[in-house]
């Protein structure tokens, strides 16, 4: 039990120690299974990915100890939770813009010089601060469906811009987690079952209106020979056949097979597999273990930080790791329809990995506040 406690003032060394085995553990599994591809893509270049893991993990190391830091704490966000709920919303609203650098129809991205950056991961973590400030704010007027109307009345301008990216796993993580919060924060459950309703009339009738996205929701209930080629759960059959290879104990580091061209995105959505395959059975338990240690200490500063706008910041921030940690995994293993959401602090993607550790800093700054 003594990692249940430490002194006030300092940061929770725990879940500091938890986060940079995550990154490390991504940093050599972007390499392992990145490898090949960025040698086929970058003309013989195989460490492509890798440095771009290793600057964006720099930056974001240093982003972690500036959020963190004593000199900087969390008390500015809720004083900053305006302009930078703004300025969130006016960086996905650049994806549409000349600097927006577009794959296909996916406005994503914003390019500036050579650095992209995906303006939604920027996004998630403002909106988090605003709910949080908000319930902060309002105590127990939350309980009142005005209150709850006007706290996801922002939710909902972000949903829009996320979801015409379009994006629409994104999309629903931010609103699910956002509905979690004003849960936490004291709405009523009936207030959040008829939030609930009306978001599933809505991805119901977003699913229906797009012949693309309802073949791919098809495709996951009935992957049948009359569903078209190109929608088919081919990145679920490779990742089922990798997981199986791996067996208890993996076919070792750099091993795999199903990364060679077989299994699309192996180092991004899809790296929990190339785990299952390389490390084994045990390794996959051990990154699970690793997520829901990381979970229970958030909550746990969550549950002893008396202040309400840091108690709901470290909740929020929670339940975006857990909840993104549980998507991510389960469309590996075939529970959920196949969504590009990273696996935090470990797929490849730097945008991801700078902003989800700048999360965890101000996560580690939240617990300087933690009574005992």
């Amino acid at each position: 039990m003594f990692i249940n406690k430490f002194p006030r003032g300092r940061i929770d060394n725990f879940l500091l120690f938890i986060t940079l085995c995550l990154v490390a553990l991504g940093i050599a599994m972007v390499y392992s299974s990145s490898n090949m591809i960025a040698y086929e893509k970058y003309n013989g270049d195989g460490l492509h990915f890798l440095k771009t893991q290793l600057v964006a993990g720099a930056i974001g190391l240093l982003g972690l100890a500036i959020a963190a830091s004593k000199y900087l704490p969390y008390e500015y966000y809720r004083r900053w939770s305006i302009p930078l709920l703004f300025l969130g919303a006016l960086l996905l609203l650049s994806a549409y813009s000349p600097l927006g650098h577009n794959i296909g129809s996916f406005k994503r991205w914003i390019k500036i010089y050579k650095m992209q950056f995906q303006p939604v991961e920027f996004a998630k973590l403002t909106l988090i601060i605003y709910v949080a400030r908000f319930l902060s704010q309002n105590g127990d007027k939350i309980r009142r469906m005005r209150y709850v109307l006007l706290s996801v009345s922002a939710l909902l301008i972000f949903f829009l811009l996320i979801f015409f990216q379009p994006d629409f796993g994104t999309a629903v993580l931010i609103s699910t987690v956002v509905f979690l919060m004003l849960f936490a924060g004291g709405a009523r459950l009936s207030q959040i079952i008829i939030l609930g309703l009306i978001a599933a009339v809505f991805l119901y009738l977003a699913i229906h209106s797009n012949e693309y996205r309802l073949q791919r929701w098809e495709a996951f209930w009935n992957n049948s020979k009359d569903v078209p080629e190109q929608v088919k759960n081919y990145q679920l059959w490779q990742s089922k056949n990798a997981l199986a290879a791996g067996g208890i104990l993996g076919v070792g580091v750099g091993n795999s097979v199903y990364k060679l061209f077989y299994l699309p995105y192996p180092h991004t959505d899809f790296i929990f597999s190339i785990i299952g395959e390389e490390l084994g059975f045990i390794g996959t338990v051990v990154v699970i273990a690793l997520f829901m240690a990381l979970a229970w200490r958030g909550f746990y500063i969550a549950l002893h930080v008396k202040d309400t706008f840091g108690s709901m910041l470290a909740t929020g921030i929670s339940i975006l790791f857990g909840l993104q940690t549980i998507v991510n995994i389960g469309v590996v293993v075939g529970i959920f329809p196949t969504k590009g959401l990273t696996l935090p602090f470990i797929s490849c993607g730097g945008s991801s990995l700078m902003m989800s550790l700048i999360t965890m800093g101000i996560l580690l700054n939240v617990s300087r506040e933690v009574e005992e």
